[in-house]
């Protein structure tokens, strides 16, 4: 059985889960709509994302006892 989940790692792996999400959608909208292709932004959008979304997901098992 597994115990109380931190609420602290619980709100944190929320919180990047979203600014992660958000991140992607940028990405996203500025590769369909955006004028130029920028790689620098490309880049940093898919960088930002992959880190906060592997830490969000990373807490968020560990919040689950997984």
């Amino acid at each position: 059985m597994a115990g109380i989940p931190s609420l602290s790692l619980w709100v944190i792996a929320w919180i990047l889960l979203f600014i992660g999400l958000a991140s992607l959608t940028i990405l996203i909208i500025y590769n369909k709509y955006g004028r130029e292709v920028s790689i620098r932004l490309s880049i940093l959008s898919i960088v930002i994302a992959s880190i906060f979304l592997g830490f969000a997901f990373h807490l968020l098992l560990l919040s689950w006892g997984v």
